[in-house]
């Protein structure tokens, strides 16, 4: 039971920052936020969201959840059974901890160096981590405790 809910919650954790990734790239993230939710939904103009309102913007969540949902079983899900089992998911981690550290690694030479490190803490902690900004993850002081190393 405890492992389904490991996968689920990793399955949701993984939609939920590729629908922040999207939103990003439709100018709802990164500075635009709720003003550029406000201008695309707040159709009859009043400064705030209706119940209408309210339900087309989770129409369009819901949807590009559902895409991202569709590309990350399209590119992981190996046996093609429309979930991922462990071992797709440590593909999926795997190639996320790469691109993590190709990141990080500024130089290109494969190992990073302590400057390095620390300018990708200040990127992290300055809500760069992934296109958006909470307080999970990261380098910080107590990131061991939020499984982190």
């Amino acid at each position: 039971m405890l492992t389904k809910m490991k996968i689920a919650l990793a399955l949701c954790g993984s939609l939920l920052v590729g629908g922040v990734g999207i939103a990003a790239a439709q100018g709802m993230g990164s500075g635009g936020g709720k003003g550029a939710a406000m201008q695309k939904y707040d159709v009859n103009g009043d400064g705030k969201l209706d119940d209408s309102e309210k339900a087309a913007l989770r129409a369009d969540m819901k949807a590009k959840h559902a895409e991202m949902k569709q590309k990350m079983l399209a590119k992981y899900d190996a046996n093609k059974d429309g979930k991922l089992d462990a071992s797709e998911r440590a593909v999926m981690k795997n190639e996320r901890a790469e691109l993590a550290f190709k990141k990080l690694d500024a130089d290109g030479n494969g190992s990073i160096s302590l400057d390095e490190f620390k300018a990708g803490k200040s990127f992290a902690r300055a809500g760069h981590r992934h296109g958006h900004k909470h307080g999970r993850g990261g380098f910080g002081p107590g990131a061991a405790g939020r499984g982190q190393p």
